[in-house]
Protein backbone atom coordinates (compact mmCIF):
# COMPACT_ATOMS: atom_id res chain seq x y z
CA UNK A 1 0.00 0.00 0.00
CA UNK A 2 1.41 3.54 -0.89
CA UNK A 3 1.32 6.27 1.65
CA UNK A 4 -0.26 8.70 1.03
CA UNK A 5 1.25 11.97 -0.16
CA UNK A 6 1.92 14.49 2.19
CA UNK A 7 1.12 18.16 1.89
CA UNK A 8 2.78 20.32 0.56
CA UNK A 9 3.97 23.43 3.21
CA UNK A 10 5.71 25.70 1.04
CA UNK A 11 2.11 27.23 0.73
CA UNK A 12 1.64 30.05 3.02
CA UNK A 13 -2.21 29.68 3.53
CA UNK A 14 -2.22 26.04 4.04
CA UNK A 15 0.87 26.04 6.79
CA UNK A 16 -0.83 28.68 8.70
CA UNK A 17 -4.47 26.97 8.59
CA UNK A 18 -2.33 24.00 10.01
CA UNK A 19 -1.02 25.88 12.33
CA UNK A 20 -4.35 27.47 13.42
CA UNK A 21 -5.83 23.86 13.60
CA UNK A 22 -3.05 22.70 15.88
CA UNK A 23 -3.56 25.44 18.37
CA UNK A 24 -7.19 24.87 18.26
CA UNK A 25 -7.15 20.87 19.47
CA UNK A 26 -5.26 22.38 22.35
CA UNK A 27 -7.89 22.97 25.06
CA UNK A 28 -8.00 26.65 25.86
CA UNK A 29 -8.51 26.20 29.57
CA UNK A 30 -6.15 23.81 30.64
CA UNK A 31 -2.78 25.76 28.32
CA UNK A 32 -0.05 26.41 31.00
CA UNK A 33 2.46 28.89 30.12
CA UNK A 34 3.21 32.30 29.33
CA UNK A 35 0.52 34.94 28.53
CA UNK A 36 -0.33 37.73 27.27
CA UNK A 37 -2.35 40.36 28.46
CA UNK A 38 -4.46 42.23 25.76
CA UNK A 39 -6.96 44.89 25.63
CA UNK A 40 -9.19 43.46 22.90
CA UNK A 41 -11.82 46.12 20.65
CA UNK A 42 -13.70 46.25 18.14
CA UNK A 43 -13.53 47.66 14.55
CA UNK A 44 -15.95 47.24 11.77
CA UNK A 45 -16.76 43.44 12.04
CA UNK A 46 -13.21 41.98 13.42
CA UNK A 47 -11.75 41.72 16.82
CA UNK A 48 -8.14 43.47 17.53
CA UNK A 49 -5.77 43.21 20.42
CA UNK A 50 -2.96 45.07 21.68
CA UNK A 51 -0.68 44.22 24.44
CA UNK A 52 -2.41 45.77 28.03
CA UNK A 53 0.89 47.44 28.50
CA UNK A 54 0.86 50.31 26.00
CA UNK A 55 -3.20 50.93 27.04
CA UNK A 56 -3.37 53.82 29.62
CA UNK A 57 -6.97 54.17 29.44
CA UNK A 58 -10.46 53.74 27.41
CA UNK A 59 -12.81 56.75 27.87
CA UNK A 60 -15.93 57.10 26.04
CA UNK A 61 -15.73 59.50 22.74
CA UNK A 62 -16.74 62.71 23.84
CA UNK A 63 -16.28 66.14 21.10
CA UNK A 64 -13.58 65.89 18.93
CA UNK A 65 -12.35 68.44 16.93
CA UNK A 66 -10.75 68.64 13.51
CA UNK A 67 -7.53 70.38 12.99
CA UNK A 68 -7.30 71.73 9.88
CA UNK A 69 -4.41 70.17 7.67
CA UNK A 70 -3.96 67.39 10.01
CA UNK A 71 -2.69 64.18 8.69
CA UNK A 72 -5.22 62.39 7.04
CA UNK A 73 -5.81 59.90 9.81
CA UNK A 74 -5.93 61.99 12.56
CA UNK A 75 -9.51 62.38 13.69
CA UNK A 76 -8.98 65.35 15.67
CA UNK A 77 -7.93 66.42 19.26
CA UNK A 78 -9.91 66.50 22.70
CA UNK A 79 -10.01 67.21 25.81
CA UNK A 80 -8.33 64.78 28.41
CA UNK A 81 -8.64 66.46 32.18
CA UNK A 82 -7.33 69.40 30.73
CA UNK A 83 -4.52 67.84 28.01
CA UNK A 84 -5.24 67.94 24.45
CA UNK A 85 -4.85 64.52 22.90
CA UNK A 86 -4.64 63.72 19.28
CA UNK A 87 -7.09 60.80 18.03
CA UNK A 88 -6.06 58.81 15.48
CA UNK A 89 -8.38 56.92 13.52
CA UNK A 90 -6.69 53.67 12.75
CA UNK A 91 -9.54 52.40 10.79
CA UNK A 92 -8.71 54.55 7.64
CA UNK A 93 -4.93 53.64 8.96
CA UNK A 94 -5.78 49.46 8.11
CA UNK A 95 -7.89 50.66 5.15
CA UNK A 96 -11.23 50.56 6.69
CA UNK A 97 -13.85 53.61 6.22
CA UNK A 98 -14.21 56.04 8.37
CA UNK A 99 -15.68 55.31 11.85
CA UNK A 100 -19.14 56.20 12.56
CA UNK A 101 -19.47 57.57 16.01
CA UNK A 102 -21.78 55.39 17.92
CA UNK A 103 -22.60 55.35 21.91
CA UNK A 104 -20.40 52.19 21.41
CA UNK A 105 -17.86 53.93 20.99
CA UNK A 106 -14.36 54.30 22.65
CA UNK A 107 -10.85 55.78 22.98
CA UNK A 108 -8.40 53.91 23.95
CA UNK A 109 -5.32 55.68 25.16
CA UNK A 110 -2.48 54.60 24.11
CA UNK A 111 1.33 55.24 24.69
CA UNK A 112 3.29 54.50 21.38
CA UNK A 113 6.36 56.08 20.58
CA UNK A 114 6.98 57.93 23.66
CA UNK A 115 3.88 59.93 23.38
CA UNK A 116 -0.16 59.35 24.57
CA UNK A 117 -2.18 59.22 22.09
CA UNK A 118 -6.38 58.19 21.57
CA UNK A 119 -7.11 55.87 19.08
CA UNK A 120 -11.07 55.89 17.70
CA UNK A 121 -12.30 52.23 17.95
CA UNK A 122 -15.62 50.78 17.30
CA UNK A 123 -16.08 49.15 20.34
CA UNK A 124 -14.12 48.02 23.27
CA UNK A 125 -14.21 44.36 24.11
CA UNK A 126 -12.46 42.92 27.37
CA UNK A 127 -9.12 42.79 28.93
CA UNK A 128 -8.16 39.35 27.86
CA UNK A 129 -4.98 36.73 29.29
CA UNK A 130 -4.30 34.73 25.88
CA UNK A 131 -1.84 31.25 26.49
CA UNK A 132 1.25 32.53 24.04
CA UNK A 133 0.88 28.66 22.63
CA UNK A 134 -2.53 29.97 21.19
CA UNK A 135 -1.15 32.47 19.06
CA UNK A 136 0.14 31.67 14.99
CA UNK A 137 1.84 34.61 12.96
CA UNK A 138 0.76 36.30 10.62
CA UNK A 139 0.24 34.92 7.32
CA UNK A 140 2.88 35.59 4.81
CA UNK A 141 0.37 36.12 2.14
CA UNK A 142 -2.08 38.91 4.17
CA UNK A 143 1.65 40.86 4.98
CA UNK A 144 2.86 43.22 3.08
CA UNK A 145 4.69 46.66 3.53
CA UNK A 146 1.47 48.48 4.23
CA UNK A 147 0.23 45.47 6.55
CA UNK A 148 3.57 44.14 8.77
CA UNK A 149 1.18 45.54 11.88
CA UNK A 150 -0.61 42.32 12.00
CA UNK A 151 1.39 40.57 14.82
CA UNK A 152 -0.25 37.17 15.09
CA UNK A 153 -3.78 35.67 15.03
CA UNK A 154 -4.70 34.37 18.52
CA UNK A 155 -7.66 31.92 18.81
CA UNK A 156 -9.74 32.00 22.46
CA UNK A 157 -12.81 31.12 23.48
CA UNK A 158 -13.71 30.13 19.53
CA UNK A 159 -12.56 34.01 18.80
CA UNK A 160 -9.74 34.86 16.55
CA UNK A 161 -8.29 38.24 17.98
CA UNK A 162 -5.63 40.04 15.16
CA UNK A 163 -3.19 41.17 17.53
CA UNK A 164 -1.91 44.40 16.51
CA UNK A 165 1.62 46.35 16.48
CA UNK A 166 0.74 49.66 16.78
CA UNK A 167 4.54 51.06 16.82
CA UNK A 168 4.09 49.31 13.10
CA UNK A 169 0.51 50.30 12.56
CA UNK A 170 1.32 54.24 13.22
CA UNK A 171 4.32 54.66 11.69
CA UNK A 172 3.09 53.78 8.13
CA UNK A 173 3.51 55.57 5.63
CA UNK A 174 0.81 58.95 4.56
Amino acid sequence: MSAAPQPDRSDGLLHFADELQGVSSVPEAAVPGPELHLVTFGLDREEFGIPIGQVREVIRVTDITRVPQARQHVRGVTNLRGRVLAVVEIRTRMGLPPAEITPRSRIVVVAVHDRILGILVDTVSQVVKVPVQTVAPAPEEVLSANTDYISGVARWNSRLIILLDLEKLLLLPE
